[in-house]
């Protein structure tokens, strides 16, 4: 009997409009209704993930931001995978050296080293323009803009940054120049071992510490609640998702919109996350619950 279902967010349970559909959040709330653990695990950032389960009625444990930390239900971090502090300096040097502008994210949210004007540049320059180049479908409207630059914290030192945010979860950069990304990936796979360097997207690149990764995460929050992988249904669409759809014994689900590698490596595979797959699989399940 499935005791725990493990869900994505971003192509999963939110559609191409970045929305949940009711009949997703219904059929979530009934499962836990009847009793099963639903767990968010995501590459967003724990408040940005919040406000769109909030916006739905959803209280659930989370995992967030690709695996780095665990936040309880209640709020409470539960674990946490840090970038070390003495590897900070040699990350910020690499991202200098090939003229890289990064994003840090902390426990305190997401920090520049630099101006305002310098981070809208970036946005505007080269952020917006490589999410286009993997989605033509992507817009930014000016109030999601406000709220970005609104729940970002500038700092005129890297002393000053580390200092405020002594818990670095990961430095992420995109751009559509990716050769820079490119040269600046192979050089830190080559000189920086004590670090993950994701290989999901030629347009990002995002460091974090080596465990800080989706499956990881999941089994310590499984052993910290003493579930089993054999009562555990896993469903997902992309390259972030691997490290948790592959692991043993699970049911696990693809999206019909998830790429081909994890097509290949799910035992199951539904609807698009246009058509409401992941509520079809909910639906499903509690079919044989009644």
């Amino acid at each position: 009997m499935i005791q725990l279902i493990v869900s994505d967010l971003d192509g999963t349970l939110l559609n191409e409009n970045k929305q949940m559909t009711p009949r997703t959040a219904d059929a979530i709330k009934q499962l836990q209704q009847k009793g099963i653990r639903f767990l968010l695990n995501t590459e967003r950032e724990y408040f940005d993930a919040k406000s769109v389960l909030d916006s739905a009625g959803i209280c659930c444990d989370m995992i967030c931001s690709g695996g780095a930390y665990t936040i309880c239900e209640n709020g409470d971090s539960s674990h946490a995978a840090y970038i070390s502090r003495h590897m900070i300096d040699q990350m910020l040097s690499l991202f200098g050296k090939y003229h890289v502008f990064f994003e840090i994210y902390s426990t305190k949210g997401r920090c520049i080293l630099g101006t305002q004007e310098a981070y809208e540049t970036y946005l505007t320059g080269e952020y917006f323009p490589s999410l286009l180049e993997e989605d033509k479908n992507f817009s930014m409207t000016q109030e999601n803009y406000d709220q970005i630059l609104s729940e970002t914290h500038f700092y005129d030192t890297g002393d000053l940054l580390l200092e405020d945010n002594p818990q670095i979860l990961r430095i992420i950069s995109r751009s559509n120049d990716t050769w820079k990304l490119d040269q600046l990936r192979n050089e830190m796979r080559h000189s920086i071992h004590e670090l993950a360097v994701s290989e999901d997207s030629a347009y990002c690149i995002q460091v974090t510490a080596i465990e800080a990764q989706k499956g990881a995460a999941l089994l310590a929050y499984m052993r910290d609640h003493r579930l089993s992988l054999k009562n555990t249904l896993i469903i997902g669409d992309g390259h972030e998702d691997y490290s948790m759809l592959g692991l043993p014994y699970i049911k696990s689900v693809a999206m019909g919109n998830a790429i081909d590698e994890i097509k290949e490596i799910c035992e199951y595979q539904t609807s698009s996350n246009d058509a409401s797959g992941a509520a079809a699989v909910f639906e499903i399940l509690l079919s044989s619950l009644s």
